[in-house]
């Protein structure tokens, strides 16, 4: 009986459940107006580096390594949240603007085609970086591409908040450099 009693004792969990995190797009700063134009676009796959296509959130210690966090991750795949965040990003800026993004088809009447490739989209050592570069093309005119570099310190790099907060400030500011570009030309 005492052995019998032994093999029905289970031992304590050591899992940790994990914590989930999404992207969101940023409202225009207090007292900035959204442009007048219009701009109608279909934004394509978001290209990553396969080792960030994986659902646990990186960190980047030195140039050659990567670390997964295990109880740190995604809500969606990140190329969804990217694609989610950038569109919101550009709608916010501009006044009529109307879009479709990838898997969905692309809808009749949109004026652009917009793809990005990042090649870098995590923290490294005490910076959260950003490295992309897109382009966007229209029927009948030439071919605009752009890149985009974003480094912001953090000040604690065990805070995931302040680094969703830098990322989403990041994709802030990559649609404003390729909404300028497109709409000065």
């Amino acid at each position: 009986m005492i052995l019998l009693s032994y093999g029905c004792i289970i031992p304590e969990s050591n899992h940790v459940a994990p914590d989930f995190y999404l992207l969101s797009g940023l409202p225009l700063p207090a007292g900035q107006n959204p442009q007048d134009d219009e701009f109608t676009f279909y934004l394509r796959e978001i290209e990553l580096p396969r080792y960030l296509k994986e659902p646990r959130m990186v960190i980047r210690p030195s140039d050659h390594t990567v670390q997964f966090r295990e109880s740190k991750r995604w809500g969606e795949p990140l190329e969804d949240g990217i694609s989610r965040a950038v569109a919101l990003n550009i709608q916010n800026q501009v006044r009529e603007s109307q879009c479709s993004i990838f898997p969905n088809r692309r809808k009749d009447g949109l004026a652009w085609d917009l793809s990005i490739s990042f090649s870098s989209f995590e923290i490294m050592g005490e910076e959260v970086v950003v490295v992309a570069k897109w382009e966007a093309k229209k029927k009948g005119a030439e071919l605009i591409n752009g890149s985009f570099v974003h480094k912001t310190q953090i000040h604690d790099s065990a805070s995931v908040e302040e680094e969703i907060t830098a990322l989403n400030h990041a994709l802030f500011e990559l649609s404003s450099k390729l909404i300028k570009s497109i709409l000065t030309k």
